[in-house]
């Protein structure tokens, strides 16, 4: 008899320690919204240690960035590769903004600040177009409405362009690693519908 009685008890012993561990979510209204998106992405590249980008691949930059649909409220993210001269790397945004002007969206650059020293000029960078197509509130199920995300609902619903959203990071995410590995084929991809 006195061993039944730890063996009822434990499972519910267990049970309550165990919900202690639960911790409650502590963001705010405005953190538990984010942008749903969709990404294209592809490669390209600069003639060997130049600012240049021949015919070809400016054409195939053109055709990728025409078939997309753009808009005003997209988001353009190009990795600048970094060049052995800094004046080089002033060239070929200059570059990049030529091929860019005939496009609506807005368009931001991430490049290389660093000090390195290259014994020849990176040519490989991405070209990342992200589009908001709707708006998500991060709530775990059965939230109350201390939790704020009662309010971050409301919010969300009253966003006219989810794109407002988008936030791209800084940082390595959208520079290639040095030596550029590039995919097998080359081929941009693209998830933007």
């Amino acid at each position: 008899m006195l061993y039944i009685i730890p063996r009822l008890l434990a499972p519910v012993f267990l049970a309550l320690v165990l919900s202690a561990c639960d911790v409650p979510d502590q963001r705010g209204v405005v953190q538990r919204l984010d942008a749903k998106t969709a990404e294209a992405v592809m490669s390209y590249s600069f003639n060997t240690c130049s600012a240049t980008i021949s015919k070809a691949e400016q054409k195939r930059i053109y055709s990728f960035m025409s078939n997309l649909g753009l808009t005003k409220h997209d988001v353009v993210i190009i990795s600048i590769p970094k060049g052995r001269i800094p004046s080089r790397d002033e060239e070929r945004r200059r570059t990049l903004n030529g091929l860019m002007a005939s496009h609506p969206a807005q368009v931001r650059y991430v490049q290389d600040k660093d000090f390195r020293q290259l014994p020849q000029s990176e040519s490989h960078g991405v070209i990342r177009v992200v589009r908001a197509t709707g708006v998500k509130v991060a709530c775990p199920k059965g939230a109350d409405v201390t939790a704020g995300c009662t309010s971050a609902k409301n919010l969300a619903a009253m966003i006219a362009q989810p794109g407002d959203l988008i936030l791209p990071g800084n940082g390595r995410r959208y520079i290639p690693s040095v030596g550029g590995s590039q995919s097998s084929t080359g081929q941009p991809t693209s998830g933007l519908n």
